[in-house]
């Protein structure tokens, strides 16, 4: 139930108290959400519970609520959640991404400005691994936005895929296409590392991989850092020309910016991918 005005004299029905004593205790009831949405001035002192496999977002928008108002938001499904301000300011201390099982809570400050507060999650230990996204090709591309940065490396896998019309597959990072891709490449059947420099992709795989589906492993070291280059490997097995292959891949992406974004160039006909954040 929804933020209420009260009279004086007013009765209470038993609906009415269930809500108060659900908003009294820090929940309020709860609406489940399965796409982006946008908050609404009914959401007042309830709870949103986004439940999605895929990247969402929860907009703020001005003149909805009043000052004090809450808004209690947890994601439980696989997909990133990001806080996200419409026409209202909404500033946090913390991460405006909640990654699954994460929760926050908006406090309007004012009708126009919240603040968003992540509330903080027991630390995981050492080298485990979190599922960020995950979900199966059929003639698409991948296209993972609004990753979380709060882990220390990202994992991308990718099983028994194949590539549309049997080539390369190439990834960019945060949809950039400029020239800041460098990479050596070691196959077996390969005398030398094959050395691209100023690509506008990550070129994963050895040319002509057709024959059989592939797989990748790819980990992205570092990735949430702003003060330095990033560090990619990835490890490839599949068929190329009729030859079963292995791949390594080393690389940099040239850029000082924070990883949020991971994308394909072109799309895959079939095979699933996961992404995991790694403490």
């Amino acid at each position: 139930m929804a933020k209420q005005t009260f009279t004086v004299g007013q009765v209470l029905t038993a609906a009415q108290m269930t809500s108060l004593q659900q908003t009294a205790m820090g929940g309020g009831s709860a609406t489940a959400k399965t796409a982006s949405y946008t908050l609404v001035a009914a959401d007042a002192g309830t709870t949103i519970i986004m439940n999605s496999a895929s990247s969402t977002t929860i907009t703020v928008n001005t003149s909805l609520f009043a000052a004090g108002d809450t808004v209690f938001i947890v994601n439980q499904g696989a997909g990133v959640c990001t806080i996200t301000a419409g026409t209202a300011t909404v500033n946090t201390a913390s991460s405006l991404a909640l990654s699954q099982y994460e929760t926050g809570e908006l406090y309007f400050l004012s009708t126009s400005a919240a603040i968003f507060s992540e509330y903080q999650q027991a630390a995981a230990a050492s080298g485990s691994m979190t599922l960020l996204a995950s979900g199966s090709f059929s003639s698409s591309a991948l296209s993972l936005t609004s990753i979380s940065g709060s882990y220390k490396n990202l994992v991308l896998i990718f099983e028994n895929y194949y590539r549309s019309g049997g080539t390369d597959t190439n990834i960019r990072l945060n949809s950039d296409s400029g020239s800041n891709y460098a990479w050596a490449q070691y196959a077996t059947g390969l005398t030398s590392f094959n050395q691209t420099t100023n690509s506008t992709n990550l070129q994963v795989n050895q040319p002509g991989f057709n024959s059989a589906p592939g797989s990748l492993y790819m980990t992205i070291y570092n990735y949430a850092n702003t003060n330095s280059y990033k560090f990619v490997e990835t490890l490839f097995n599949g068929n190329a020309g009729g030859n079963k292959n292995a791949v390594l891949n080393i690389a940099t992406y040239q850029s000082t910016l924070a990883i949020t974004g991971i994308l394909t160039t072109d799309a895959m006909t079939s095979g699933s991918y996961y992404l995991y954040g790694v403490n």
